[in-house]
């Protein structure tokens, strides 16, 4: 929906200049960036019928426009981190501010990011915020992926294993049950509808070097995964990815998450 709202007015200025009249209620796109009236000698292919200073600007105009539109398209592909969630289990109440390292990937937060969060845990894992009586069990944002998967070890997995998949390697790695159940009620409806995947599970130690969180109160525990998927045509044979189990002792957070590729 986002690119198609940004094309919409940049394929009306392309048209402009092939002859094609834009709609009024689009007409302050063309004034607010100073475009004349329509070139006769442009066509839509951006060739002139005859080269002169007049419409030299409009065929400039629509190869930047071109050049617009073909970034747009390019970073329309980026893998997004879907659903991250941290969870808290403190040992007793606490304040705690957790900031996301890089910060200009975050696309989405809740509850709202402004810097860092600032939370007030209670001992039950549940928090909240300055500014708000409302109680939070988990923090959630979403973030462009720069992590580059290349899928050359991780698992085969079928529509058919997909729920005992999931629960085996989450309750592995160290997940709770409820933990767990919410990483699979949304995953698992995406391995389904692939039918055929590759599965990759990037850990704690990956995580913190690709998408780092600094705590006020460093965790005794910290158990981080993004699980990546690739949905494939067929079987494929895939070296096993060995997964480290974490113990929770202490002051414990968790996080989950995924991409799709």
């Amino acid at each position: 929906m986002k690119k198609q709202t940004l094309l919409f007015p940049l394929f009306a200025l392309l048209l402009t200049g092939c002859g094609h009249e834009v709609p009024p209620s689009q007409g302050s796109y063309k004034n607010s960036i100073g475009l004349s009236s329509a070139d006769p000698s442009v066509t839509c292919s951006g060739m002139t019928t005859a080269p002169s200073e007049e419409s030299s600007s409009s065929v400039n105009m629509q190869e930047y426009l071109s050049s617009i539109i073909a970034e747009i398209e390019s970073r329309s592909g980026e893998p997004i981190e879907r659903k991250p969630i941290i969870y808290f289990y403190p040992e007793e109440e606490m304040d705690l501010s957790v900031t996301f390292v890089n910060e200009e990937l975050l696309t989405t937060t809740y509850p709202k990011y402004d810097g860092c969060w600032n939370i007030h845990l209670k001992e039950d894992g549940t928090f909240t915020v300055p500014g708000s009586n409302r109680e939070y069990y988990a923090l959630y944002y979403e973030a462009e992926s720069t992590y580059e998967c290349t899928f050359d070890e991780g698992f085969y997995v079928t529509k058919e294993n997909a729920e005992s998949f999931l629960e085996e390697k989450m309750d592995f790695m160290g997940f709770t049950n409820r933990e767990t159940d919410e990483f699979i009620m949304y995953w698992l409806p995406i391995l389904e509808s692939n039918e055929k995947s590759l599965v990759y599970f990037e850990q704690t130690e990956e995580r913190n070097e690709d998408a780092p969180l600094v705590f006020s109160t460093e965790p005794d525990t910290l158990i981080r995964t993004m699980i990546h998927i690739k949905k494939v045509d067929e079987e494929t044979s895939i070296q096993e990815q060995a997964l480290t189990h974490y113990e929770r002792n202490g002051f414990t957070v968790t996080e989950w998450g995924g991409v799709e590729h």
